[in-house]
């Protein structure tokens, strides 16, 4: 059965939590746990609770339930815009432009079928993979370009909490890199289980975003990813996530 796709439920939670808090402030950081698979036809329902409302910054602890069932729970912190020292990672050098890169639905096509269920899911994004996902030094290594199809308002909530839905999307499948297992393969059960974020400046998400990622380590049946989104040369947010990785018999 269909699963509700994790980074839907980490972009209404963060939309979700701002509600309860001054609008001024802007998400800085999330972290979050997917305790249980959601379905995709019932309502999501939100418990938050407010933990600070300092001068500076808010946080809040948001529980996602379906039903009875507890699926999700997100801690968040959002902060009042303020100066201060600035740097930023470099964007990679190696990397082909968008519009030389083939779409990511048609590469899945083309390796799983066109019946690649969870494609759906991105519908709204246009998604190009940027270089041959292989294995590095620092583990398993993927690059994809993306950006949402249709334009978005100003509103950098808005731009964030889309940045939240596009962050799961490719993170944990780069763990399975330096393997001879395939992330959509039947011989892999996969799903996120944690997910963190942060959020360093403000973002266009309906411009192009370099989603750069690597597998540090993979074991225990659980595979950890890191993932650093640039757009104009600079480092825009950064996520990490940790998931289960099964092999199957």
């Amino acid at each position: 059965m269909q699963r509700l796709f994790g980074g839907q439920v980490l972009g209404q939670t963060l939309i979700a939590a701002s509600r309860t808090i001054d609008p001024e402030r802007v998400p800085h950081s999330l972290n979050a746990y997917f305790l249980r698979p959601g379905a995709p036809d019932v309502a999501l329902d939100f418990d938050i609770e407010v933990m600070r409302d300092g001068r500076t910054f808010s946080n809040r602890r948001v529980i996602a339930r379906q039903g009875e069932r507890v699926i999700f729970e997100m801690t968040t912190s959002f902060q009042k815009p303020e100066e201060g020292l600035d740097h930023s990672a470099a964007e990679p050098l190696d990397v082909a432009p968008p519009e030389a890169s083939p779409e990511l639905g048609e590469v899945f096509g083309r390796r799983f079928g066109s019946g690649v269920g969870y494609i759906m899911e991105w519908e709204a994004l246009e998604v190009r993979l940027a270089g041959r996902p292989e294995p590095t030094r620092q583990g398993g290594s993927m690059r994809a370009w993306v950006r949402t199809k249709e334009a978005m308002p100003e509103d950098r909530l808005l731009n964030s909490a889309v940045l939240a839905y596009l962050s799961d999307m490719t993170l944990l499948s780069v763990t399975t890199v330096p393997h001879e297992v395939e992330f959509l393969s039947p011989r892999l059960q996969a799903a996120s289980i944690d997910h963190a974020m942060w959020f360093h400046r403000p973002v266009r998400v309906d411009d192009w975003l370099l989603y750069d990622m690597v597998s540090p380590s993979a074991s225990s049946a659980r595979g950890f990813s890191m993932g650093t989104l640039f757009q104009g040369g600079q480092a825009v947010a950064t996520c990490a996530q940790e998931g289960l990785i099964r092999v199957l018999d």
